[in-house]
């Protein structure tokens, strides 16, 4: 390791530090209390949050329930940094593409954030722009907690659970969050795939205007798939959509062996009678031996 990684490696960790003494740790964690530590600990402990919250085998429902907020409740980029980060994108300032931007986003993620926009020719669209210096920051903090893992003692749950590969695996999947011209092509790919399914529907993507920091799509509004009480207003049959959010995420996996791999409620919504799939970035792959075996599984517990 450099002097100057060294260093910076130091410094990481006294600002962590900061972080569980500005929280006083000591005094117990409450599931709030936990959420705003990982948000001041930053997007790779968000991200870590993210999945948490997914695993109430693990955690009681209402820390799942609160880190469930870290999907697109998280602190936002200032309006300053968003123009710049579309100014190093584009090689200009924003105003030649768009006509509008408006300065508070839609939401807020660890490594993207989502705001509202007119382009030149007046079309309403969602821009998704990465987080600036993001890469950097999650490459180093993953360094840190691999080292803090070894030094972690052989209890029970570190013989259950290879914690060096879950941070490899959290890496390679982020790494691939990080390039927005893969979820581009991602989107792509899951609108052909799924065109001639009635129900379902993918924004619109706007190619020339997509790089690999800024994604530019067709802005869709949409109730979100959990609100019930909006979707029953407006006439909504919560039966008829669940059955086929779940027909179309069995064809997405056992037909297509291609499938949205971050279903939460933030990425998907109802839209004009159809179910609308947004945020590409996590996709899933399945070979068709691996479908083979899913379904000799599904067979032999039936």
């Amino acid at each position: 390791m450099g002097r100057q990684e060294s260093q910076e490696y130091k410094e990481r960790l006294k600002e962590m530090t900061g972080v569980l003494r500005k929280h006083n740790i000591t005094r117990g964690v409450s599931p709030e209390k936990l959420r705003l530590i990982l948000e001041d600990l930053g997007p790779t402990f968000i991200k870590l949050g993210q999945i948490m919250s997914m695993h109430s085998d693990i955690l009681p429902k209402r820390y799942c329930d609160e880190l469930m907020r870290l999907r697109s409740e998280v602190a936002p980029m200032s309006f300053s940094e968003v123009e710049e980060v579309l100014r190093e994108a584009y090689g200009c300032p924003w105003k030649e593409i768009f006509k509008k931007i408006e300065e508070l986003p839609l939401g807020s993620a660890s490594i993207a954030q989502v705001h509202k926009a007119v382009l030149r020719d007046g079309e309403e669209v969602v821009v998704k722009i990465q987080r600036k210096g993001i890469y950097d920051k999650m490459a180093r903090d993953i360094g840190l907690l691999h080292k803090a893992v070894k030094l972690v003692p052989p209890i029970s749950i570190k013989e259950t659970v290879d914690f060096s590969m879950v941070l490899d695996e959290l890496w390679v999947v982020t790494q691939e969050e990080m390039n927005f011209l893969t979820e581009a092509a991602n989107m792509e790919e899951f609108a052909r795939r799924n065109k001639d399914i009635a129900f379902v529907r993918t924004p619109i993507l706007y190619k020339e205007h997509t790089t690999h920091h800024v994604l530019v799509m067709e802005y869709i509004d949409g109730y979100p798939i959990d609100d019930k009480i909006s979707l029953q207003e407006n006439g909504y049959d919560l039966h008829e959509i669940g059955t086929k959010l779940i027909d179309n995420y069995i064809k997405q996996v056992m037909e297509d062996g291609f499938f949205h791999a971050d279903p939460h409620p933030g990425n998907v919504c109802v839209s004009d009678g159809k179910i609308v799939w947004i945020d590409m970035g996590m996709m899933g792959r399945l070979s068709e031996r691996d479908r083979e075996l899913i379904g000799d599984a599904i067979q032999g517990i039936a």
